[in-house]
């Protein structure tokens, strides 16, 4: 499958984003978590919450095939990776290098240091590892939420 285009996302784009993301949270990260956990979860990442991101220090970006959303990456004030989902038929396929170093080359252009953080899920670290981040502390929980802090420090 050829992923057509990598775009900056849009309000008209949060159901979208929510859906994609909760669907593959729910396949790969919450299960491990409390009920509390898994719901406190889940309800960041609802239309309305996305929404309120896409609004406010944020920028996200869309990787389609076609009409399908493929993978979505976005970030928090410009250093603070908050999401790098890929779809199932896309992973493996470097779409999530893809979309980070799109996202990763606009902060630098933005004036990002090039330091750029992530609380990884249990399931992700080995990804974002392969894309050079390192932890910074071990597994920490908070509100029943497993994630792991990490860093990623550019070379250059």
């Amino acid at each position: 499958m050829e992923i057509l285009s990598i775009r900056r996302g849009t309000i008209q784009d949060a159901e979208r984003i929510s859906a994609f993301i909760t669907a593959l949270s729910e396949e790969y990260i919450v299960g491990e978590f409390t009920a509390e956990g898994r719901a406190h979860f889940l309800r960041d990442h609802t239309t309305s919450e996305v929404s309120q991101r896409l609004l406010g220090d944020f920028r996200f970006y869309l990787a389609e095939s076609d009409e399908q959303l493929a993978g979505v990456a976005a970030i928090r004030s410009n250093t603070h990776l908050y999401y790098l989902f890929v779809g199932k038929p896309f992973q493996r396929t470097g779409l999530a290098r893809r979309l980070w170093v799109h996202l990763k080359e606009e902060s630098l252009a933005l004036g990002n240091p090039g330091i750029f953080t992530v609380n990884a899920s249990n399931y992700a670290v080995s990804a974002y590892e392969k894309l050079g981040f390192r932890r910074t502390e071990p597994t920490r929980e908070e509100n029943g939420v497993l994630y792991n802090p990490m860093q990623f420090v550019s070379a250059g």
